[in-house]
């Protein structure tokens, strides 16, 4: 006896019905995520802008109402999930960076010499603004969406000695052109990096041969510094201990100096030292003081064993070596950079 054949066509319409609910589910989970991820790109660049905005005037002004203040508004003016994110008084904070051992800048809250601001956006229950709004997903559980991001920005609010080598061994050529040359046009290009992107630097400008000399105090008249080294000659010895002595005293005691700004010493050197103190004493100098050296040496001659102890006695300290002159402009227009304005995390 043969059974009847089956009826598939209901069995195929429940299969058909099923998938569907899948993919429509799958879709309206897609919108959600997609929209999460979008918030949050928004509350990172909302972040991101208050800090620098509240770093910025920090920097120039030293008003950590006003910078508050800044971070704020500017906070306000991003949207962050249709509405301007609103940054309450615990959300922004003052401080300052320290370059830890690893070489990483951290922040510390409350810490001066004041020149970091890190920004706290929340989207949270607790905030102004609330959780944020999912389309669908509540539909499936009560859990809010949440988003939290923070930003820290350090402005750039530094004191630099320049100190550069005049000694004789300057005079010898050096990949076409001499190195006293060289170091005049690596000087304008760390002095145009700084103009582009440090307006809070100011720079002071000293050189050593057989003695030391400041020629020029902290100043933010760069062109005055551009003549000045236009006019370099190479002759004498190489007291290099005295130049980073030279400088170290220069963010110490010119009129200009500003307590609240960070200090960096730049030493340049293509040689070896051979009168004076080492600078392996002078740096002690800096060390007490609080200061950072960074060191360039320049050719084969240099002595950079001693110069990268040198930048490493200090906290923060960087050596670079250049072997020619592209070498060099190079090494200054890096250490410019390190000085910028820079968002921490």
């Amino acid at each position: 006896m043969r059974c009847p054949p089956h009826n598939r066509r209901g069995a195929m319409l429940i299969l058909v019905a099923a998938v569907l609910v899948i993919l429509l589910v799958g879709a309206v989970f897609s919108i959600d995520v997609a929209y999460m991820h979008m918030v949050r790109a928004e509350l990172r660049t909302a972040t991101d802008a208050a800090a620098r905005a509240g770093s910025e005037v920090l920097s120039r002004t030293q008003d950590t109402d006003l910078a508050r203040a800044t971070a704020a508004n500017i906070a306000l003016q991003n949207i962050v999930a249709g509405e301007g994110l609103v940054l309450e008084a615990d959300d922004i904070e003052i401080g300052g960076v320290q370059r830890n051992a690893n070489g990483r800048l951290d922040f510390l809250s409350n810490q001066a010499p004041f020149n970091a601001v890190r920004v706290n956006g929340r989207r949270e229950d607790s905030s102004v603004n609330g959780s944020v709004r999912l389309f669908f997903a509540r539909l499936f559980t009560p859990e809010p969406f949440q988003p939290v991001q923070s930003a820290t920005a350090a402005a750039s609010v530094m004191d630099v000695a320049l100190v550069l080598d005049v000694s004789g061994s300057m005079s010898t050529r050096s990949g076409g052109v001499t190195r006293i040359q060289a170091l005049k046009d690596s000087v304008n290009v760390f002095l145009d990096e700084i103009e582009r992107s440090s307006p809070h630097v100011i720079v002071s400008l000293s050189t050593y041969s057989t003695t030391a000399q400041k020629l020029i105090p902290l100043t933010s008249n760069f062109a005055s510094i551009r003549a000045r080294v236009a006019t370099f000659n190479a002759n004498g010895l190489t007291a290099i201990g005295n130049g980073l002595l030279t400088g170290s005293n220069s963010l110490t005691q010119d009129a200009n100096r500003r307590d609240f700004a960070a200090k960096v010493i730049i030493i340049m050197t293509d040689g070896q030292q051979n009168t004076g103190p080492s600078p392996a004493t002078t740096v002690n100098t800096a060390v007490a003081r609080g200061q950072t050296v960074h060191t360039i040496t320049f050719s084969s001659g240099a002595n950079q064993n001693l110069m990268r102890q040198v930048a490493q006695a200090t906290v923060g300290g960087i050596h670079i070596h250049a072997d020619d002159a592209a070498d060099l402009a190079a090494a200054f227009e890096e250490i410019a950079r390190t000085l910028s304005v820079t968002l921490i995390d």
